[in-house]
């Protein structure tokens, strides 16, 4: 008996030892999985509202799935900016073995990493994609039927139901413009199913070709000289980049503009029939958490994902004849709608405010640091953000603003007097303000703008690794694209002046990108510091007197509001000024090429609207804002002696002559 309990207690032993092993196995393989952090590329071929919504959709689900940027992902994002050589050189990076995962959004992104990872090296993921099966890389008609460590969702612009809602707004629609670049696949596809769809309904479809955003103009007049009742924007890269120019010839020509891509009619189109990006990036998105997960490329179909969304601007029918109307059902079904007051109503928001209302009266400051035009549009984009996200000044908010003139003192004291008013949310503008608040008040919400990078300030490691406190839009100067921009203007210069502010962090992070840029486009960079408006004479004649070829000033607080200064050394020196900030281009640069602080501003109060509605600032990332506008002041470029053709100047958003 003894010895058949000592045989049953040495039995159980072993039993409980080895489960142990195996439990503790299991767990240190579970921890280990958990702690390794992937690493994922997500690379979007340009700048375009649409490709950002989808975006942050595949952040969103990603962070569902688990990996979320800085803790379990390191996520890097890039940006070719519609530069061919560029996303030539970001796919090769791409695919140089330090990633898990690519994700690529657009055609052109897909097309130049899947030619790049030929030989099947990282695992690619793609999305807003109009014709996976056209794009050429290896994509069949069955779903099943992709490389095996391709895969993706594609989306096909309904550019067939566009048109057809185009011919029932006007029944005697005969004539079609289209203008789009042959060398987008996508843009390829859709201009070939609206040519099948208006041989359908009997309409002719007119049609112009454009290489760059430059040539667009031309190409929409020269539709517009043949009588067109119309003219649509398909799914082209090109096309929407110009969106403003079309509409404008449009208008000027009293016909409408349509689209089949989304959020367009806000810009002055008469209406967009168009896909859901934003939820085409969370489909994307889930997608790419199945591969990280560990589920393989080879057992996922590629799907289409086309979630209808239908824009209208009422407002629009004012600016054009002839007989377009809005049917009361497509008024009634429209996911979002201006009014012909230009007043905007969205579904969504209209449901998110009934779910989600404020319940009580928030008190808001908004605090700058220092006083320039570029500061008031950000301003103003905070301002009139908070009212077009629904919200009502005085019922849910009430709002008051402050600025330090520059003065650091000052501004810590217009935090404590926000803090000693109990403020419930601190709206920044510049990244002094947001670190002056993020010290004084690190208990109190605080939505930043006009940030060239907050993690270069030290707010947060990622866009959603970030301190609970705090949310808000960024955006650097987008010195990549200026490059070229000089190389054409200039394409003899070789060196480039600039200064910058050793002490102001976004100046160090902005100048920093102009070096890197500069020397990949082979100028030698001349640059000179400076600490205080005193300097600024001195330092602005000293580096005229190193006789650069040009001056390409880097955007600082001092140097943006002591800007005469430069301009005048540099108007002396018969040199031309490029710049990032647009009160520039007023007061002597040439060629500005300025991020939106208006749309900045305006993605700002988004943010702001949904913690007044209750959402956690610590659960909402950070918001890339990356709208720019070329402004040209042709006056100091003639005194200087920068020649600008006709084509550019008419590319610019503003001209000043003056």
């Amino acid at each position: 008996m003894w010895r058949h309990l000592q045989r049953l207690s040495l039995g159980m032993f072993f039993i409980v030892t080895a489960s142990a092993i195996l439990l503790f196995s299991e767990v240190s393989k579970e921890t280990r999985r958990e702690r390794r952090q992937v690493r994922v590329a997500m690379f979007q071929m340009a700048s375009q509202p649409i490709i950002d919504e989808g975006a942050n959709g595949v952040v969103e689900s990603l962070a569902a799935a688990g990996f979320t940027d800085g803790s379990t992902m390191l996520l890097k994002r890039y940006n070719a900016e519609g530069d061919t050589g560029t996303a030539n050189s970001i796919a090769q990076e791409l695919v140089g073995g330090q990633f898990d995962l690519i994700i690529t959004l657009t055609t052109g992104a897909l097309q130049i990493v899947a030619n790049a990872n030929k030989q099947q090296k990282v695992p690619h993921v793609f999305g807003l994609v109009s014709d996976p099966i056209k794009a050429g890389v290896g994509i069949g008609t069955d779903k099943m039927d992709h490389p095996a460590h391709l895969v993706g969702i594609g989306t096909f612009p309904p550019v067939d139901q566009a048109i057809e809602m185009a011919r029932r707004l006007n029944p005697q629609l005969s004539r079609i413009g289209l203008a789009w670049n042959p060398a987008e696949i996508n843009s390829e596809v859709c201009t070939r199913l609206a040519e099948k769809v208006c041989k359908k309904l009997n309409i002719e479809l007119l049609q112009a070709n454009v290489e760059n955003t430059s040539a667009v103009k031309e190409a929409v007049s020269s539709l517009i000289d043949r009588r067109i009742d119309t003219l649509l924007i398909g799914g082209d890269v090109t096309m929407l980049g110009a969106l403003e120019v079309v509409v404008k010839a449009g208008n000027d020509a009293k016909i409408p503009t349509f689209t089949c891509m989304p959020g367009n009619a806000a810009k002055g189109a008469l209406f967009d029939v168009g896909a859901n990006y934003y939820e085409v990036g969370r489909t994307v998105g889930q997608v790419a958490g199945r591969v990280l997960n560990g589920e393989k490329i080879a057992d996922i179909p590629v799907e289409v994902a086309i979630p209808p969304k239908i824009f209208i601007n009422q407002l629009a029918l004012k600016s054009i004849n002839g007989d377009w109307s809005f049917p009361a059902d497509v008024v009634a079904k429209a996911d979002s709608r201006i009014d012909e007051s230009g007043k905007r109503h969205d579904k969504e928001l209209a449901k998110s405010q009934a779910t989600n209302a404020p319940t009580k009266l928030w008190q808001l400051r908004i605090l700058s640091y220092i006083t320039s035009p570029d500061v008031d549009e950000a301003e103003r984009g905070l301002l009139e953000g908070l009212k077009k996200s629904g919200l009502v000044e005085g019922r849910d908010y009430a709002v008051k603003t402050a600025n330090a003139q520059g003065d650091m003192p000052t501004l810590n004291g217009l935090v404590d007097s926000a803090m000693a008013d109990k403020a419930d949310l601190i709206l920044t503008i510049s990244t002094q303000a947001l670190q002056s608040a993020l010290q004084k008040a690190s208990g109190t919400p605080i939505v930043f703008t006009m940030v060239a990078n907050p993690f270069t300030a030290g707010v947060g490691k990622s866009e959603t690794d970030h301190p609970p406190n705090v949310t808000g839009a960024f955006g650097a100067n987008d010195t990549r694209r200026m490059m070229p921009i000089i190389r054409k203007l200039m394409p003899e210069a070789k060196s480039l002046g600039t200064l910058f502010v050793p002490s102001e962090v976004n100046s160090v992070h902005s100048y920093e990108l102009l070096k890197q840029d500069a020397a990949a486009a082979k100028f030698e960079l001349i640059s000179r510091g400076v600490t205080a408006g005193t300097e600024m004479v001195d330092a602005s004649q000293a580096l005229c007197d190193q006789h650069p070829d040009a001056i390409c000033l880097s955007n600082s607080n001092l140097t943006g509001s002591t800007f005469p200064t430069l301009g005048n050394a540099a108007a002396r020196a018969k040199l031309p000024v490029f710049a990032f900030l647009g009160s520039t281009a007023s007061q002597g640069a040439s060629v500005v090429l300025t991020r939106d602080y208006y749309d900045m501003g305006l993605d700002s109060a988004k943010l702001a609207a949904r913690i007044i509605r209750g959402e956690n600032p610590a659960r909402i990332p950070y918001h890339n804002s990356t709208g720019s506008k070329l402004f040209v002041n042709t006056k100091t470029a003639r005194e200087c002696g920068l020649k600008l053709s006709d084509e550019f100047i008419k590319s610019a958003d503003k001209v000043f002559d003056k």
